[in-house]
C-alpha cells in the first residue's frame, strides 16, 4: 500500500468471533426476521386479539414510515469502533491500497462485487479512514433499506446514504468522497461457482456523474465476498420470479443461517481513474471513461489476486 503499507486483521479469540456471528446473522437476516415477526404478530392480533401484538406492529410501521434524514458524513466513532474490528477479524481482513488519496481531491470509490450480501463493503466503514485521515466516504444502500424497521437506525449510525444519483452528489459536494456498490443487485443473481463476475460494461450513470462532479475514480475490488454467503437454488423460486417478473433469491451461511462463512476477505483499491470535469460530458467522453475502468478493473484482479483465488473474473 503506498505511505503505510498493508492493514490486516485476523481472529482476535473466540468471544469476539461469536460477537461476529451474532451480530452480522441479525443484520444479514433482518428481513427474515421481519417475515417471521410479521406472521407472529399478525397471528397474535387476529386469533389472539393480543394489544402488546398490535403495538408492537404499530411501532414497527411508524418507524418504516419516519422520514429520512441524511446523517453527517461517515467515517463516525461508530465507524471507527471495536464492533467494525471485530467482525473484520472474524474473517480475516486484508487492505491493499495502490496508490495514496490526494489532500483536497473527491474520489468517487467503485466497489465490486455485490455478491449475495455486500458483506465487503458493510465492513469497510472506517477502513479509509486508517489511510487517509483527510477523506470521509460515505457508503450507499438502497433506499428500502433505509426505511427497513429497526435496521435503518443501523445505517444511519454509519453514515450511510441513499444509492441515487441525488444522494451521491450531495456527499461529493459537502466534500465528502462516496463508496458506490456499481454492479447493484443485478450481481446477486450472478453464478459464480465457475468465475467471479461483476455487471460493469453497462454502468456508465456512475462515470457521467462522477466527471459531473469532478470526483477522480477509485476502482475497488472485494476479493472473498462472494464466498461469505451461498444461495438455495430453487425451480419453485425461479418459477415464482418468472410470474412475478422479479427476481428472487433466498441466501444462507453457516448452518443455513444468515451467519456468513468465515472467508478471507481482501480489499483491494486500485490507483485513481482521473477525470476531468464537464458539467454535460459527451458520450464518447463516458464512454471512453467506462473503458478505462473496465481495463483497471481487470489488471487489478490479475495483479492481487490471493492464492486462494482460483477463478478467472468475468465482466459483463
Amino acid at each position: 500500500m503506498a505511505g503505510g503499507g498493508d492493514i490486516t486483521q485476523g481472529s482476535r479469540g473466540l468471544a469476539s468471533d461469536a460477537f461476529a456471528a451474532v451480530t452480522l446473522g441479525l443484520i444479514a437476516g433482518w428481513y427474515y426476521i421481519l417475515v417471521g415477526l410479521f406472521f407472529v404478530l399478525a397471528y397474535a392480533i387476529l386469533v389472539s386479539g393480543s394489544a402488546t401484538a398490535a403495538v408492537v406492529l404499530g411501532v414497527l410501521v411508524a418507524d418504516a414510515l419516519m422520514p429520512y434524514k441524511p446523517p453527517p458524513l461517515a467515517p463516525n466513532a461508530f465507524g471507527r469502533s471495536w464492533v467494525f474490528e471485530s467482525w473484520r477479524a472474524y474473517f480475516g481482513w486484508e487492505t491493499v491500497q495502490e496508490a495514496a488519496l490526494v489532500p483536497g481531491e473527491r474520489y468517487l470509490l467503485a466497489e465490486f462485487p455485490h455478491a449475495l450480501y455486500p458483506v465487503g463493503q458493510l465492513l469497510s466503514y472506517g477502513v479509509i479512514d486508517h489511510l487517509s485521515r483527510t477523506h470521509k466516504v460515505s457508503g450507499v444502500v438502497a433506499t428500502v433499506l433505509l426505511h427497513t424497521p429497526v435496521l435503518r437506525h443501523f445505517y444511519y449510525a454509519t453514515g450511510t446514504r441513499a444509492a441515487d444519483a441525488k444522494s451521491i452528489q450531495r456527499i461529493l459536494k459537502e466534500g465528502g468522497n462516496a463508496a458506490v456498490v456499481v454492479g447493484g443487485i443485478a450481481e446477486m443473481f450472478m453464478d459464480t461457482s465457475d468465475a467471479e463476475r461483476i455487471y460493469l460494461k453497462r454502468r456508465a450513470g456512475f462515470v457521467k456523474l462522477a466527471i459531473r462532479e469532478g470526483a477522480h475514480i477509485v476502482p475497488v475490488f472485494f476479493f472473498g465476498n462472494t464466498k461469505t454467503m451461498a444461495k438455495l437454488n430453487s425451480p419453485i423460486l425461479r418459477a415464482i420470479s418468472r410470474r412475478v417478473k422479479m427476481s428472487i433469491v433466498i441466501f444462507y451461511g453457516r448452518w443455513g443461517t444468515p451467519i456468513p462463512f468465515r472467508h478471507p476477505i481482501k480489499m483491494v483499491l486500485g490507483s485513481p481513474i482521473r477525470v476531468t470535469q464537464a458539467a454535460e460530458p459527451s458520450a464518447e467522453e463516458v464512454e471512453e471513461t467506462l473503458a478505462r475502468v473496465v481495463d483497471a478493473m481487470a489488471k487489478l484482479y490479475e495483479k492481487h489476486r490471493p492464492a486462494w483465488e482460483t477463478r478467472p473474473l468475468v465482466i459483463e
